[in-house]
């Protein structure tokens, strides 16, 4: 049975227990700041384990995820991995145990044939009614069921003492045994609480029955809720009879394509090495698909560093050329059918992919010689903490900022200087920690907590809220609950930042890049001025102030959005729908949107596109933009069935979650794209359209920033001929202070003679003190050197000033030097007495300072100096 076997299996099992089939959510989650990629299966369903019930109380899915908690193991073992799916079956206040319990055990041994003596199970130690449920109904031996704490068998783990606050329960696993493992202490009395490898985690059945409240409060939920979740590549690991899910027929076809590519290299790796690859390679042809572009922050960053791991190991390997992304025609051939998403998308993969092998070639070329001569160094230290600390810093700083392994910088630099075992040891422990200390800092600055019901919890029991923002940007509404930064409150008072949640709003909630809206709340007693707004699972958050009297709980309102913001907004966001018209006309059609920014003053555009957007394009698409808007286009919205939207063209953003039936926003014949935003009924309205910057943001990912308005577009002309005469202006002075330098030098080139001639020979040296009118620092020095061209054997004083500052510099020939008199040592003499400070070489040095009357001094000073070495 193939692994695609088992998953139209799965789904087809749960249609016929009345589940609704639901897709895959992309790996980018939508609307959700607590985790950076989808994790679980139950993260698409966050709204319905709150209670906003929509069309169905069932549902299955196979659930494309990644997660990198494990990725230093991933390889190594035969069951981690950054991508994998998630099988799951799901109630929302429908079936509970006894059902989710019977379906498992029938699917895994009726359905799959899995024989029922080879499976255990285990549930939480006060589970009584599950555990009747395996011994009485299903007849699992009692031998065979294993009763566990709270970190194994209940979700979160430990969160009734350690939290987090939200929805929780117990859960039940089932295990398979693939027999007794002869190394393991225990014998035959291993169960499955042990981590010798005998048994396999199949399938985990949780039992949302609680919400957790702070003090480890558990509080029954009204509606109790299953949530399960099963590997497909573990399952199918027992299924096909393989102790590891890289035997398995999907990677099995992808490691056969990696072996065969390094074969045909002449390069050979490791089995972990090569399983390595299989899995990367897995995560980022899905990742990217879904819209994950490589760059050096967040997601993006985690696809850059898989990719650079991946080309690290064939460089190791023996293979100097990009190879790695050859490997995605495979991984699409055995996921494809699945995911329709991948299709139709390899060469842009495998192009973003071959553009990050070559950077980190190159890379590599340049920055481990440097890093071969800066370890040099730090060797000969004498100290070993020094040295080790050092080292490992150093290690660190290259893995950071130039992407270079661990594995690599030690086989190819650091194994040629440091041998001695505790050494490496301490290296090696100093550079883990700073890695710890950076992911760290990198958790503690981000939203993504991992907790998944975090901020949620003020939203349980509420229905959705009814937008009317299409239609209307003012109407009546009531107030369902008032929270400030503590909780929940009955009633705010003037001068309060709270959060407001009305039944019925016009105000837009941010999504979509747009931007929320602003406005007002008036109730009977009060008034709230509305900052931003915000939502939840279509709950509708009004963020603000109080600005005088109160607004309550039940308060009839009157709500009103800042009509001008709006309108701003709406022309902005309109006209990046005719951005993505003129691009894909200009530049093709591979132009794809990667995220937008839609607000009041601006608006910005992120897009694929492999270079630059050259001048003369960038003119075009502008040129063709105010064409669209001169024509006053009309733009209409509707609302379609998914599969009709896609089939008249319309374009979908690559991170949003859509629907059966979605809103399709068209302009003309030449725009059509999902979209959920407020926009202007005509391309008229926009008046006008200017592109002030393009540039990249990550690797294939290019941005452009506009204005519309013909306000706003004549104040940023105004503004860029503004600093363009700035420009003008600046350039005018400089050439002005150059022409006087030149003028400056050239009278004393003419008079130099002259002033050589009054000059003092002090038994053979000359020693010439000039005070320079009107000069500085850079006309000293040329006239220093005229000096020395001219004198074999000289000391030069020379001095200049301006309204507040001083210069000074001390030149001395070697044969001078040799005489004593050295050009550094007098200039820390004598700088003091300008108010300044200064230093150099004992050949020439220089000083400023602040102290315009006494430069005279200073230079006496300096010159006094000199006859005292020389006589």
């Amino acid at each position: 049975m193939t692994t695609n076997d088992i998953r139209t299996k799965f789904l087809n099992f749960f249609k016929s227990k009345g589940h609704s089939i639901i897709a895959s959510d992309s790996l980018v989650p939508k609307d959700d700041p607590t985790v950076l990629f989808t994790t679980a299966g139950m993260q698409q369903f966050k709204p319905q384990f709150l209670g906003h019930i929509d069309g169905f109380t069932r549902a299955a899915t196979c659930q494309k995820c990644l997660r990198t908690d494990d990725l230093d193991v991933v390889g190594k073992t035969d069951f981690h991995h950054t991508f994998f799916e998630m099988l799951g079956n799901f109630s929302f206040g429908d079936y509970f145990k006894k059902e989710a319990i019977h379906w498992a055990w029938e699917f895994l041994t009726r359905e799959l044939g899995i024989p029922s003596q080879k499976l255990w199970v285990s549930v939480y130690k006060e589970d009584d009614e599950a555990y009747n449920i395996w011994l009485n109904e299903i007849k699992v031996s009692a031998n065979k069921i294993v009763k566990l704490g709270d970190k194994s068998n209940f979700w979160p783990s430990n969160a009734r003492l350690n939290g987090p606050n939200g929805p929780c329960g117990p859960c039940s696993e089932i295990f398979y045994d693939y027999g007794v493992n002869p190394d393991c202490s225990k014998g035959d009395q291993c169960d499955p609480d042990c981590s010798c490898g005998r048994f396999s985690e199949v399938w985990n059945l949780v039992f949302t029955q609680f919400n957790r409240k702070d003090g480890g409060v558990l509080e029954p939920l009204p509606a109790k809720n299953i949530d399960t979740g099963m590997g497909l590549e573990r399952l199918a690991a027992v299924v096909q009879g393989k102790k590891s899910n890289y035997d398995t027929d999907n990677f099995a076809a992808i490691l056969k394509v990696i072996k065969d590519t390094f074969a045909d290299n002449g390069a050979k790796a490791t089995t972990s090495e090569y399983r390595i690859i299989a899995d990367h390679i897995r995560a980022v042809t899905v990742g990217i698909a879904d819209g994950v572009m490589p760059s050096n922050e967040g997601r993006g960053y985690v696809m850059r560093k898989l990719i650079v791991d991946m080309s690290d190991l064939a460089i190791l390997a023996g293979i100097e050329k990009p190879v790695i992304h050859t490997l995605v025609d495979i991984v699409i051939e055995r996921l494809g059918d699945s995911y329709s998403e991948l299709l139709g998308k390899a060469n842009e993969i495998k192009e973003l992919i071959k553009r990050i092998e070559e950077g980190f070639i190159k890379i590599r070329k340049e920055k481990l010689p440097e890093l071969d001569k800066q370890i040099a160094e730090i060797v000969k230290l004498q100290d070993r903490q020094e040295r080790v600390t050092k080292l490992g810093k150093l290690l660190f700083l290259y893995r950071d900022t130039h992407g270079l392994t661990y594995d690599t910088m030690y086989q190819v630099v650091l194994s040629h200087y440091l041998q001695n075992t505790e050494d490496v040891l301490a290296m090696s422990e100093i550079y883990v920690d700073l890695m710890k200390q950076q992911q760290e800092r990198s958790r503690a600055g981000s939203k993504m907590t991992g907790d998944v019901f975090v901020t949620q919890d003020f939203t349980l029991n509420l229905p959705k809220t009814e937008f009317l923002g299409y239609q209307e940007t003012k109407s009546g509404a009531e107030v369902l609950k008032v929270l400030n930064d503590k909780g929940e409150i009955y009633e705010a008072y003037q001068g309060q930042a709270v959060k407001v949640i009305l039944n019925r709003t016009p105000f837009y909630a941010e999504a979509g890049g747009q931007v929320g809206d602003s406005g007002y709340l008036l109730a009977p007693n009060g008034k709230m001025r509305v900052t931003d707004t915000q939502k939840t699972n279509d709950i509708y958050i009004h963020i603000g102030v109080i600005e005088h009297g109160g607004i309550k709980t039940g308060d009839k309102l009157v709500v009103s959005v800042d009509g001008p913001r709006r309108n701003s907004i709406m022309r902005n966001h309109t006209a990046t729908h005719l951005l993505q018209a003129a691009l894909r006309e200009t530049l093709g059609s591979h132009i794809k949107q990667q995220g937008s920014l839609v607000e009041e003053g601006r608006l910005r555009f992120d897009f694929t596109h492999p270079v630059g957007v050259k001048p003369d394009e960038m003119q075009k698409i502008e040129n063709r933009l105010n064409d669209f808007i001169s024509r006053a286009d009309k733009v209409t919205t509707e609302v379609l069935a998914l599969e009709e939207a896609k089939k008249k063209g319309a374009l979908a953003f690559f991170a949003e979650k859509y629907g059966q039936t979605v809103r399709v926003v068209s302009i003309g014949d030449y725009s059509r794209e999902f979209c959920g935003g407020t926009h202007v009924t005509s391309t008229g309205e926009i008046e006008a359209m200017k592109i002030t910057s393009e540039g990249s943001v990550a690797q294939g990912i290019r941005r452009i920033e506009a204005v519309t308005g013909k306000s706003k577009v004549q104040e940023f002309l105004n503004k860029k001929q503004d600093e363009l005469a700035a420009i003008e202006e600046a350039q005018r002075k400089k050439q002005e202070e150059l022409n006087a330098q030149k003028a400056n030098f050239d009278r004393i080139k003419s008079s130099i003679d002259g002033i050589i001639d009054s000059a003092e020979n002090i038994k053979g040296v000359s020693v010439v003190s000039y005070y320079l009118k009107d000069g500085d620092i850079q006309t000293l020095r040329k006239v220093s050197d005229l000096f020395k061209q001219k004198l074999s054997s000289a000391v030069v004083v020379l001095g200049t000033s301006g309204t507040n500052t001083v210069s000074l510099i001390i030149s001395a020939s070697d044969d001078v030097v040799a005489k004593g008199v050295r050009a550094n040592e007098l200039i820390s003499k004598v700088g003091p007495l300008i108010e300044g400070s200064g230093g150099g070489r004992p050949n020439m040095a220089q000083a400023g300072g602040k102290a315009v009357n006494k430069l005279s001094e200073a230079m006496d000073k300096a010159k006094e100096l000199i006859k005292q070495v020389l006589q």
